[in-house]
């Protein structure tokens, strides 16, 4: 089982907002938000034995937070 961990950041402006697209460690995984309004997620296939569990939408986000160095309160 390995750890997710968010290793390059993308941010791309639309005419709704920001997008960002995010590499990961697992080199089949990113996590996307199209800046659409909608919401952020996984895009990719991994095998369930490497990463078992799935990742909520402020789980993702929350890796994001800590490749930036962003404190949370």
């Amino acid at each position: 089982m390995r750890e997710l961990k968010v290793t390059s950041v993308r941010y791309f402006e639309t005419r709704r907002g920001l997008g960002y697209e995010c590499k990961t460690n697992i080199k089949s995984l990113v996590i996307w938000n199209d800046g659409n309004g909608g919401g952020t997620y996984l895009v990719g296939y991994v095998d369930t034995k490497l990463l078992p569990k799935p990742y909520s939408e402020q789980q993702l986000e929350s890796l994001i937070d800590k490749y930036e160095n962003v404190k949370t309160i």
